[in-house]
């Protein structure tokens, strides 16, 4: 009797386990229903800039760029497509921006122009990265840059 008992037990625990597995809290990603026009409105804080520095195809640096907010380091991206920015200054770059493709942004200010690829983009986390070979602070180098930007 033992015999047939342990297989309708292993059988029956199975189910149990399939059963919770499948049925597990998981987080619906609603951001995925939000378009990304809608999901980057807003005032964003700049948590963080990356710098990766190559030369000759070499990789050479990794930094993070010191943050001194004056008094805070912000991004804003309307609904009518203007755009604001400010990291490390007391005036804002303002400008306006565009989607270009399914990843990337573009924003262009009367100093700098922005040309992001779209990394992350949930309600409350912003990542975005560009490449430059053209950097004036590293002549013959390519930068690739990471912005990370947290919702207020």
């Amino acid at each position: 009797m033992m015999k047939s008992f342990l297989p309708v037990t292993a059988i029956v625990a199975g189910l149990i386990t399939v059963a919770l597995i499948s049925s597990s809290c998981k987080k619906t990603e609603t951001d995925s229903l939000t378009p990304k026009q809608e999901l980057v409105q807003g005032r964003w804080y700049i948590s963080r800039i990356q710098l990766k520095l190559y030369s000759g195809g070499v990789f050479k640096k990794d930094t993070i760029m010191k943050a001194t907010p004056h008094p805070e380091n912000f991004v804003i991206f309307n609904g009518n497509f203007n755009f604001e920015y400010r990291f490390n200054t007391y005036s804002s770059e303002v400008g306006t921006y565009s989607f270009s493709g399914a990843d990337s942004l573009k924003a262009t200010t009367g100093i700098n122009n922005f040309r992001w690829k779209m990394l992350t983009l949930t309600k409350d986390l912003f990542t975005v990265s560009n490449t430059a070979n053209s950097d004036v602070y590293y002549p013959g180098g390519i930068v690739e840059t990471y912005y990370t930007f947290i919702r207020y």
